[in-house]
């Protein structure tokens, strides 16, 4: 995902959140190798404080979007799940993976700290891997990471797409205007403090970028990947 990208997410997230015709909306990857293998690294590269808050306000606003639009968001998790789009999937209402499926929040690798809706994760995934994930940056697999109840279900590859459309086909029995109601009130008793906390991890990650530290880490990962 890079910045063109995400902001032209963002635009068709707020235009189906007016849309009142639609009622559950799928996010998923193309093909089956990543649902996302998240933010690509070379937008960080240039990143100061100023523009590093730009940045992650706007990734910010998406998972936002998806946690309070009135419709159901089901995460199709179809392979790698790493770094913002794991706060994406973290920001839907139900996550359906497929066997293959890996987790992973691996800022830190890049002198970055995880932020936005990892300050969800301690509650889907436990303090203990909450740490291992934000302090180490190590890949998490679907069966792990579920032991702690994160995926509604997981499924072979090939069943995805019909799992996914049998959650969608329940929640279409629902009204749509009493399901947008039960999402606001999940905002309610879940997230009363998560604003503070986004606001908290947001400044600490254009903070960051103060610091040589993640432009030298980001040189160091290309390097190596060439």
């Amino acid at each position: 995902m890079d910045k063109e990208t995400l902001t032209n997410l963002k635009s068709e997230l707020l235009r189906i959140r007016e849309d009142r015709a639609i009622s559950v909306v799928i996010i998923t990857g193309a093909g089956n190798k990543a649902f996302s293998s998240g933010v690509n690294v070379h937008e960080f590269e240039q990143l100061d404080p100023q523009n590093a808050r730009e940045f992650i306000t706007l990734l910010k606003e998406i998972c936002e979007t998806l946690r309070k639009m009135p419709q159901a968001v089901i995460a199709a998790i179809n392979g790698y799940c790493i770094g913002g789009a794991m706060e994406l999937a973290m920001a839907a209402d139900f996550r359906i993976a497929t066997t293959h499926a890996s987790f992973g929040m691996p800022e830190i690798k890049l002198g970055i700290p995880s932020v936005l809706d990892a300050a969800l994760l301690e509650k889907y995934v436990g303090l203990n891997l909450a740490k291992e994930m934000l302090l180490i940056g190590d890949m998490v697999d679907v069966e792990r990471i579920n032991q702690f109840g994160l995926i509604n279900q997981v499924v072979d590859s090939k069943d995805l797409r019909h799992t996914v459309d049998k959650y969608a086909d329940k929640i279409l029995l629902n009204p749509p205007e009493t399901v947008a109601i039960q999402k606001r009130l999940f905002e309610t008793w879940q997230n009363t403090h998560l604003e503070m906390a986004i606001q908290d991890s947001i400044n600490e990650f254009s903070l960051a970028f103060a610091t040589d530290i993640p432009h030298k880490q980001i040189a160091d990962f290309l390097a190596d990947k060439k």
